[in-house]
């Protein structure tokens, strides 16, 4: 049995560029927010049970941005994918396609 495939080149590189900009959103986005929450205003306070807060605090902020910053990284990759194979779809078609003129 056999199956064709039918695949858009532009389409696929159109699909991973938006995808790029989804994860340039993202990364600032996160940016943003590590900005927010780690800037100079904190509200746990300065005495000793909101020193405690802020010790728990940074540690799961730290493994929630790092998170997040993986899954940006993620899409990134999945993005220039898209686009790399597109490019390479697009490549194989035309050297088919000039083999198939030369044997004619």
């Amino acid at each position: 049995m056999s199956v064709r495939m039918r695949l858009d080149p532009e389409a696929v590189a159109s699909s991973g560029r938006a995808l790029a900009g989804i994860a340039q959103r993202m990364a600032d986005d996160v940016a943003v927010l590590e900005t927010t929450v780690a800037g100079p205003g904190n509200p746990w306070g300065g005495d000793e049970s909101g020193g405690v807060f802020a010790i728990a605090y940074q540690a799961v902020l730290g493994h929630a941005l790092q998170a997040l910053g993986s899954h940006v990284q993620q899409i990134g990759e999945a993005a220039l994918t898209l686009t790399e194979q597109a490019r390479a779809v697009a490549a194989t078609d035309a050297s088919a396609a000039a083999a198939l003129r030369a044997e004619s």
